[in-house]
């Protein structure tokens, strides 16, 4: 999908939280669908500081980050790069990760109304958008050192 000429633009995150061979999604409240945890860079902030951030903003997880998954100078955890429209908010250039938690204890927040942990045999019938299959599955896949 080409991106849009005109309209709001921002960088965003999505973690792909990973424990014990399956990845959390969340039901998202406001857009009605399964999408892994994330959000807006704020002004200055890195995309592995707002992975970080996000994941336990809106978890309350740490998680492990793992390294070397791209060449010289990728940040941790980085699995993929996507643009996608979010609507209202306009195009998302969106910076996926994947990070390992210790523990599916999830505290919530008001974005989501349900959490879902999915092995890559559950992905194919979750309703939800075909990147966020596509790189759960890559996140499923990536090495944890």
């Amino acid at each position: 999908m080409p991106p849009p000429s005109a309209g709001r633009r921002a960088f965003s995150v999505a973690i792909f939280c990973r424990h014990q061979g399956a990845v959390l999604l969340i039901h998202h409240r406001r857009l009605g669908t399964w999408l892994p945890v994330g959000g807006e860079l704020e002004a200055g902030e890195s995309p592995f500081d707002a992975a970080q951030r996000e994941l336990l903003e809106e978890t309350g997880l740490s998680g492990h980050f793992p390294t070397g998954l791209g060449v010289d100078g990728t940040p941790p955890g980085l699995i993929g790069y996507e643009e996608h429209l979010a609507g209202s908010k306009g195009l998302h250039m969106n910076f996926a990760f994947v990070a390992d938690v210790a523990t599916r204890e999830v505290h919530g927040c008001d974005e989501f109304d349900a959490v879902r942990w999915v092995t890559a045999g559950e992905l194919a019938a979750i309703d939800c958008p075909r990147n966020v299959r596509e790189l759960a599955l890559k996140a499923l896949a990536a090495p944890s050192a």
